[in-house]
């Protein structure tokens, strides 16, 4: 059950980064909200969405996951993964395999994205 409502949560945020729904993607995502990239970069939740969504610098085409495993803690979640990605970067198009941690807090009934790094494989 667990491992749904992450899926559900890594989903509608996929589904959020296509479709360049800013407003979609900062509701699922904890207020204090840290990430780490592949390059190394790190983006709290305002630089997230709008590198990501909202300025086009990054405009995603596809986002799966695969091989995720979930980790359940008192009030919180860790998620490990596999992320295949496609998106164009800077007017190139980038299509990689990655790894993925992700930590999901516990908000009353619902799951956000409170933290996440990811890796090349």
């Amino acid at each position: 059950m667990l491992a749904g409502e992450i899926r559900a949560v890594l989903e509608a945020k996929a589904d959020a980064l296509v479709r360049r729904a800013a407003t979609d993607l900062a509701a699922l995502l904890d207020p204090g909200f840290v990430y780490v990239n592949a390059r190394g970069l790190r983006f709290d939740k305002a630089n997230y969405v709008e590198t990501y969504c909202a300025s086009g610098a990054v405009a995603f085409r596809e986002q799966r996951f695969r091989d995720l495993d979930v980790s359940p803690f008192a009030g919180f979640a860790v998620a490990t993964m596999a992320v295949d990605d496609r998106f164009v970067s800077d007017g190139r198009e980038v299509v990689g395999a990655y790894r993925a941690l992700c930590v999901f807090s516990k908000a009353g009934d619902r799951w956000l994205w409170a933290a996440g790094q990811t890796m090349t494989v």
